[in-house]
């Protein structure tokens, strides 16, 4: 009797503190989602035409959608990547870039050949990745 008692006890204890309990799955609590991000690209076009060896000045911004106030800390040191992709080929990063306090940043970039470009945020565990728009760039 004091055998079976001990087991069952056992077994409450360690149905308590099972690691799917301690971690919040058993317990119905909902999922965090990331909030939603926008990032735009301003290079002077959809198209811009580059003379080889030139450097192209691009403007990024990037915000959470609805454009909260509390949404201040989204811009505050997280990185921002401009990419290029040749012949529809895989988007390369060509830099890095902080963002500054007020979401914004400007920026020189060389592209020695015709490409697309792009800004990409890789989103954290509180704000969601995001793609700027592409332009294409025409190296002359």
């Amino acid at each position: 009797m004091i055998t079976k008692t001990l087991a069952a006890g056992l077994t409450v204890l360690g149905l308590l503190f099972s690691p799917a309990v301690a971690t919040g799955i058993a317990s119905g609590a909902p999922a965090v989602h990331a909030k939603p991000t926008t990032l735009e690209l301003d290079a002077g076009g959809a198209q811009v035409k580059l003379k080889k060896g030139n450097q192209l000045q691009i403007k990024g911004k990037l915000g959470a959608q609805g454009g909260r106030s509390d949404d201040r800390q989204l811009t505050l040191g997280l990185d921002v990547f401009a990419q290029v992709r040749v012949n529809a080929g895989v988007w390369t990063n060509i830099f890095t870039k902080s963002c500054s306090p007020n979401a914004q940043f400007t920026a020189k970039v060389s592209i020695d050949a015709s490409a697309d470009l792009r800004l990409y945020f890789p989103g954290t565990t509180t704000y969601a990745s995001a793609t700027s728009n592409i332009v294409g760039v025409v190296v002359l």
